[in-house]
């Protein structure tokens, strides 16, 4: 298994899981919800890049992460997984 295979099967289940527990622990966790969707597809993008071997889906993919982790730190940023 090579590391981009690993990483992108990594960050599609990890976004996944993350992205299902603020669905079920925090539902107005909207901004953070969004970024661990978007890691999601990223992960997926990454092993289709892996694939296909098609460098603009590499860097959609590494872009699509970015935008991710920008929308996840804005929710972060704005608290969303305050209690009260």
């Amino acid at each position: 298994m090579t590391p981009t295979i690993a990483a992108g099967i990594f960050l599609a289940l990890f976004g996944a899981a993350g992205a299902w527990l603020l669905t079920t622990r925090f539902p107005s966790a909207r901004f953070l919800r969004a970024g661990y969707t978007i890691m999601t597809v990223s992960g997926a993008l990454f092993l289709v890049w892996t694939a296909l071997k098609l460098v603009a889906i590499g860097v959609a993919a590494a872009a699509l992460l970015a935008v991710g982790a920008t929308i996840g730190i804005v929710g972060a940023l704005r608290r969303e997984l305050r209690l009260g």
